[in-house]
């Protein structure tokens, strides 16, 4: 599985000595770094150190570059304008992205995969697309065989992700009308204590969906559970995107159709960093 190092530190380097210095420090301290550099260094090479070649005055600047990225070191030199200027753009203040979608990549393709209810016996099947700037999750559900859920999930997150500096999950989708679940999980067990939220959209409209931590609900096989512990947003082992006849406890979705749907999701954040 790719790495995806969390909380990494972005640094545009200029190639001075105070920017080597700077590296040179932050990896001692095994502090995950996203380096964009137009003259490479094997110096920098390191297990927790990604290297970007490019040329910030010239390059089209890509909204992934700030995946998992909470800190950014600025050195000046052409370009850093224009540096600055993008995030500034494609990030709120207390923002940070988990996954960005509007650039296909192996890396996606390969965390993130379907969990449908064919593990129960149905029939049902999902993938998530990823094409024109977007992921899309997509197929048919069907009730056949006592089944009717359809999901993508992504694969644990190796070591689990310290969402803790922040308040909670942020969605940017277009829908079909149609309530979805959000679920994550504090535990590596693939079919262990799930923490949920519904969310309905609006056909074909895109909207922002914030999902507070301490709204996610604790859930074991659509079944709340009273005594489970709060989301622990310290170990975050991974994400799920859910379309399900099911809603809790024998409850059923309002808004539930078999058939054919549609989710197109832009990015996954989190939001609301505490100072």
């Amino acid at each position: 599985m790719p790495s995806l190092m969390i909380n990494i530190t972005l640094i545009a380097d200029d190639n001075s000595n105070l920017a080597q210095e700077t590296i040179d420090s932050l990896q001692k301290k095994n502090t995950p770094l996203r380096i964009i550099t137009s003259s490479p260094n094997t110096a920098f090479s390191s297990p927790l150190t990604e290297i970007m070649v490019m040329d910030l005055d010239k390059d089209i600047l890509l909204s992934s570059l700030f995946e998992r990225v909470n800190e950014v070191i600025f050195f000046p030199q052409n370009g850093i304008d224009k540096l600055r200027e993008f995030m500034n753009n494609n990030l709120q203040i207390g923002e940070m992205i988990l996954f960005d979608f509007t650039i296909a990549n192996d890396n996606l393709r390969t965390i993130w995969g379907a969990v449908d209810d064919v593990v129960m016996g149905g029939v049902s099947s999902s993938n998530l697309i990823l094409r024109d700037n977007k992921a899309i999750f997509t197929g048919i559900v069907s009730t056949n065989n006592n089944g009717g859920f359809v999901s993508v999930r992504s694969k644990n997150f190796i070591p689990e992700w310290d969402l803790s500096p922040y308040q909670g999950i942020r969605l940017k989708v277009k829908g079909d009308g149609k309530r979805y679940k959000f679920i994550s999980r504090c535990e590596s067990k693939w079919d262990g204590i799930s923490y949920c939220y519904s969310f309905d959209t609006i056909d074909n409209q895109w909207i922002t969906v914030d999902i507070p931590f301490d709204e996610l609900i604790p859930v074991f096989r659509a079944k709340t559970l009273k005594d489970a512990p709060k989301f622990d947003s310290n170990k975050v082992y991974s994400l799920q995107l859910m379309l399900s006849k099911f809603e809790y406890d024998g409850g059923y979705n309002p808004h539930f159709e078999a058939g054919g749907f549609s989710l197109e999701i832009e990015n996954i954040k989190v939001y609301g960093k505490l100072s």
